[in-house]
């Protein structure tokens, strides 16, 4: 899958001046920010959690962090980057509690999660095609997000943010605080691993 992921501000120039807007307590300029990052960061914990009520609360904390935050910001990284960055942070969080407890979430993926370019698809990259019929293939994209939900925190997170969001390898590794290398080689072995458990192998 090529999902781009793409950033709804038009420029850096425009980015770094809405930040800085905010940071000087301007509310507008935060609802601008909001609404140009709500859909990404809703699909990024939907994709990590597998529940669309636990996401929803996890994107609107992602806000309400940032808004706390935003004064600290210092651009060194993009701002979807680091938005992403506390929403992974958040859905770890989440994941954690939900293991002490010992609560199982129902995934909810099978719906589409709708960005700015259209509906976001949620197939994974380098499975095999998918047959043409619809129900068929909703079948198996739930097979396969369901798949992603039995992987360990640091598989999971690569799959989500490169086979599912399309972000860069640069972008991931600055979320995840990792050398790009490393990165990479999670991922080929997280693919390796989600393309067993789809095919019934572990």
């Amino acid at each position: 899958m090529t999902a781009a992921v793409s950033d709804h501000l038009a420029t850096p120039g425009d980015e770094a001046a809405l930040v800085q807007r905010c940071q000087q307590g301007d509310r507008q300029a935060f609802d601008q920010l909001v609404l140009a990052n709500q859909q990404q960061v809703f699909a990024v914990a939907l994709r990590m959690l597998g529940n669309r009520d636990e996401a929803e609360d996890v994107a609107q904390d992602v806000f309400v962090r940032a808004f706390r935050g935003i004064g600290a910001f210092r651009q060194q990284a993009k701002l979807s980057t680091w938005l992403v960055s506390i929403t992974m942070n958040l859905c770890r969080n989440r994941r954690r509690w939900w293991a002490r407890h010992r609560r199982v979430m129902v995934a909810s993926l099978d719906d589409s999660v709708e960005t700015s370019d259209g509906e976001l698809s949620q197939q994974v990259a380098d499975l095999s095609p998918l047959p043409d019929e619809t129900a068929v293939r909703r079948e198996q994209q739930r097979h396969v997000l369901a798949a992603v939900q039995q992987l360990d925190e640091s598989s999971r997170s690569v799959v989500v943010l490169r086979d599912l969001q399309g972000y860069a390898y640069e972008e991931i590794a600055q979320v995840l605080h990792l050398p790009v290398g490393t990165v990479k080689s999670r991922l080929n072995r997280a693919r390796l691993e989600l393309r067993a458990l789809v095919d019934g192998a572990i």
